[in-house]
């Protein structure tokens, strides 16, 4: 289930950000994988980089808190693996077949666009 929902996620990025940025092809539109330090969420690590402030979303939670797109590798493969971040949660976690790796060290999506953010 985990897994299916990691890929629906790379699918609604993808489509995301074809659509969002076919709307503003001009607004010169910047992404980038910032990574998250002082032990801090995807939201305030993209807020505490004056270029890149607003996290890519893959979703909003039960409580209408965003889930933010991550990335973290994984030690044994090496492989990055493409996860997500909950609302004040300080790690990233991704899927590795049927087990669920929750890594204090990743990276979280940052943009520069606020018209691109599903949430008002």
């Amino acid at each position: 289930m985990l897994n299916s929902s990691i890929k629906l996620a790379v699918v609604i990025l993808f489509g995301t950000m074809t659509l969002g940025l076919s709307s503003v092809a001009n607004a010169n539109v910047k992404i980038n994988w910032l990574s998250a330090h002082k032990k801090l969420d995807c939201p305030m690590t993209c807020r505490a980089n004056p270029v890149l402030p607003y996290p890519m979303f893959a979703g909003i939670d039960k409580n209408s808190k965003p889930i933010s797109l991550c990335t973290t590798k994984d030690n044994k493969s090496g492989e990055w693996l493409l996860g997500y971040n909950r609302w004040e949660q300080k790690t990233c976690t991704v899927a590795i077949g049927d087990k669920v790796l929750h890594n204090e060290r990743y990276f979280c999506l940052c943009h520069n666009n606020r018209g691109i953010q599903p949430l008002g």
